[in-house]
Order: structure tokens, then C-alpha cells, then sequence
């Protein structure tokens, strides 16, 4: 006699069936509507030392529903200056997604998404616009797993710093308004008087503070 298990998956699909529903269901109640780019990078073009596909882009974007967690600006002081590490954690409905992008499809580190609904009122709009967030990491298997069954995509990310990736097609940017520190911004620029070594080969100095 085969012994009852509660989470016997050969037995339980009508009741894994309700969570699915239900994960589903509170994703387009609770969630908002953001603009999804897919990085279109391959392998075979990628640039091993940078770590990236410089001409490779995105693929068009496409509207989809997500349930947002936004940790944002955290503020830190380290030894290398201010770090404002803003980041996101969400949840993406496995059947939404690939009513969206396709069968076997599935979101991955590298993606990126504009927060186009909830930042589309921001204050001072359109002069400060949408932040955009490109993902690290998707996982499917965490608490949310009921039953033991597989519904919805759980993702971390980290606010999206232009990079040459982006010098391809369909690059959202920073968003308006939101674009980070780089080389031309006068903040930096006088950082760099600060923190830059005077000798033209830093590692000549045994000093572990250097030389400034």
C-alpha cells in the first residue's frame, strides 16, 4: 500500500494549480507595469576582458507586470569614496513572462527594466524621469515554493550605470534625469585631486597608503 504524502507531486496538481493562480493574481494587483529590455549578448561577440558585448544591446522592449521591492540609494562611505549602491528585488510570474516573450524564455542577469509606471509621476517630471535597473541574479527556488511547486521568477537588481553594452541598439540608458558620476562631472573631477597617486606607477610604492 502506497503511504500518503502531502507533497506528492503526482497527486498534488490541482492544489499547486491554486498557488500558481494565486502568485499570479497578486502579481497584477499589487504589481507595476515596467518596460523589460532582454540583453541580446552572445557569447561568440562578447569581449572576455570587459566582460561585456559592446555592440550587442537589447532587444525591443515589451511591457510586463512585476512585483517590485526598492531598497533605494543606500548610502555607504568606504575608503574609495561615497557609494550610492541602490538596488531591487522582485518577483516575475513564470506564464506571464512567456506569454510575453516566448516559450522557453526566461529572464536572466544581464536584462534590464525601466520602472516606467511608477516612475512616470515622479517629482519634477519629465526633468527627472524613470530609474532603469539591470538585473544580477533570477532564481525560481526560494521560500515562495509551496508545495514544493515552481511559479514565479525571483530577481535581484542593481541600478543601471551606462556602459559600452548600451552602444548598441535599443539602449534604455539611466534614465532622465539619473544619469551617474563619470570622468566629466565636476564632483569627480575634484575627487580625483584628492585620490589620484602622484607617481605615474603606483605600484612602485611599497607603501600600502601609497603616495598622494
Amino acid at each position: 500500500m502506497e503511504s500518503l504524502r502531502y507533497l506528492n507531486k503526482g497527486y498534488n496538481l490541482n492544489e499547486r494549480q491554486n498557488f500558481n493562480g494565486w502568485w499570479k493574481e497578486q502579481i497584477n494587483i499589487n504589481g507595476q507595469e515596467v518596460q523589460y529590455f532582454t540583453n541580446a549578448t552572445v557569447l561568440s561577440g562578447s569581449n572576455f576582458l570587459y566582460g561585456e558585448d559592446p555592440s550587442a544591446g537589447f532587444n525591443p522592449s515589451q511591457p510586463l507586470i512585476v512585483l517590485l521591492n526598492i531598497n533605494n540609494d543606500s548610502i555607504l562611505l568606504s575608503k574609495f569614496g561615497i557609494i550610492a549602491d541602490s538596488d531591487l528585488s522582485g518577483v516575475i510570474h513564470y506564464e506571464t513572462y512567456i506569454e510575453t516573450f516566448g516559450a522557453s524564455t526566461e529572464p536572466k542577469a544581464g536584462d534590464v527594466m525601466t520602472l516606467s509606471e511608477f516612475g512616470s509621476d515622479r517629482l519634477n517630471y519629465p526633468k527627472r524621469g524613470p530609474n532603469t535597473y539591470q538585473l544580477t541574479e533570477v532564481i525560481d527556488e526560494f521560500q515562495g515554493n509551496p508545495l514544493g511547486g515552481h511559479y514565479v521568477w525571483f530577481f535581484k537588481a542593481k541600478r543601471y550605470d551606462y556602459s559600452n553594452e548600451g552602444n548598441g541598439a535599443n539602449n534604455p540608458g539611466p534614465g532622465q534625469g539619473n544619469t551617474a558620476l563619470d570622468d566629466n562631472n565636476a564632483a569627480n573631477t575634484a575627487g580625483l585631486e584628492n585620490f589620484d597617486y602622484i607617481e605615474e606607477n603606483p605600484c612602485s610604492n611599497t607603501n600600502i597608503y601609497g603616495g598622494y
